[in-house]
């Protein structure tokens, strides 16, 4: 062997070793992931994609978004083609326990049982994560198989401090002081309440405060459902209905069965108006609708005060948000697992958290205030996401409010829940 040869071969071994070594490869790699439109979850992966595909040049991440709806189509068909190598969903939830019996797991939950999710147990990237969050959101059956970027309170109100403020009041801490607070704002020439009724879901969604502050464990409420308990027709789940029924009543401005989800926020930034039940997600524009009417008014963000105990209002209600997850029979799983590696890296986690808004599931420090404060509170996953629905269920079996006035034609809330349970209960 000459010696230039035995130097040709010696270099060629130095080059591979140096591309094994930052994870290159010879060849490019194409990432294919998939995910639902957002736009503020777009920007921050765009951001996070180009700065990926810097330290790892031989790795094109393939982003492909759609529409939710069709998202909800088009994804499932490219998890069983193995189509894609990454994809998202939610936070686990609807866990089936043992008074469920035999019901149909989650979409979710299916595609673990058919061995097409890799789990991520031994991912040293895991470790970055609180590890009750790994727990409530990521795992199943005892291993994590996802990585869930945040979570989100679905249930708390926002309110006007300063107006508060000017008419002698604070924080409502109990049900009776949030009742004082909207007749005290109302006899001051004030609107108490706006919302947005009309998509429905956000007044079924702030529902699930309620219900959280009449119940020690929501799971209560499910367990009597599947076993023949009182369910519905509960005392506790009766008055929560009542009580929100009130608010709605006596407190929100007219016509808000007719406001529609955005604009819902502009109202609320005109400083006229107390309180906006929505979810954590909307502290952003809230912020700059503010500031674009120039209002610049304190606002802060609180638990629904449901219950006459202060210390049962102090817990939010939400659920896991955007969580990835792996295909396992992807040929593109070294460069998936360097991907969620990379997102997980705290530096690049806080970017993406505070960009979307979401409470972390990582220990860092998030810049809206709003987030800081709420992240001070527990917060426990809401009965529409412990809740497990019935196969062939009539309308009302869901026990949502809308059917109850103002927003149906139910002005009793027995009544409402003996027909919920009776819907219920056919579907046996």
């Amino acid at each position: 062997m000459t010696r230039k040869m035995l130097c040709l071969i010696l270099s060629t071994f130095m080059l591979a070793g140096a591309l094994f070594a930052t994870g290159q490869q010879d060849d490019t790699v194409t990432l294919r992931i998939d995910t639902w439109e957002n736009p503020s979850t777009t920007e921050a992966l765009t951001e996070l994609n180009a700065k990926f595909m810097e330290a790892y040049p031989n790795i094109k991440v393939e982003l492909t978004t759609s529409p939710t709806d069709q998202f909800q189509t088009s994804n499932p068909l490219r998890i069983q083609a193995a189509d894609v190598d990454i994809w998202s969903g939610f936070g686990f939830a609807q866990k089936a326990q043992d008074f469920h019996g035999d019901v149909v797991p989650a979409a979710a939950y299916q595609n673990i049982e058919a061995g097409l999710v890799e789990p991520l147990d031994g991912q040293a990237f895991m470790n970055n994560y609180k590890q009750d969050a790994v727990k409530e959101f990521m795992t199943y059956n005892g291993k994590p198989y996802g990585v869930c970027m945040g979570s989100v309170v679905i249930s708390g109100i926002f309110w006007n401090r300063d107006l508060f403020k000017e008419n002698g009041l604070s924080q409502p801490q109990t049900y009776d002081e949030l009742v004082n607070a909207s007749e005290t704002l109302q006899a001051a020439g004030y609107t108490a309440f706006t919302a947005a009724g009309g998509p429905v879901w956000p007044i079924n969604m702030v529902n699930v405060g309620f219900i959280g502050a009449m119940y020690d464990d929501v799971n209560e409420l499910e367990e009597s459902l599947w076993t023949g308990g009182k369910g519905f027709e509960d005392p506790r789940y009766i008055e929560a209905l009542k009580r929100y029924q009130n608010l709605m009543t006596k407190y929100y401005e007219p016509g808000f069965q007719t406001i529609d989800y955005n604009p819902h926020v502009g109202r609320f930034a005109t400083g006229r108006i107390g309180m906006l039940p929505d979810g954590i997600w909307m502290a952003n524009g809230i912020a700059d609708a503010i500031k674009e009417a120039g209002t610049d008014f304190d606002f802060g963000y609180m638990q629904v005060p449901a219950s006459d105990d202060k210390a049962a209002n102090q817990t939010y209600y939400g659920k896991g948000d955007l969580m990835w997850f792996v295909h396992s029979k992807s040929e593109n799983k070294e460069a998936a697992m360097l991907w969620l590696e990379f997102m997980s890296k705290p530096e690049n986690y806080t970017y993406f958290v505070n960009k979307v808004g979401w409470l972390p599931t990582q220990d860092v420090t998030v810049e809206s205030r709003i987030l800081d404060e709420v992240s001070k509170y527990p917060m426990k996953l809401s009965f529409e996401q412990v809740h497990i629905s019935r196969e062939g269920q009539g309308e009302m079996a869901g026990g949502l409010v809308q059917f109850l006035t103002p927003m149906g034609t139910i002005e009793s809330a027995e009544e409402y829940a003996a027909k919920a349970m009776a819907d219920w209960n056919a579907a046996e």
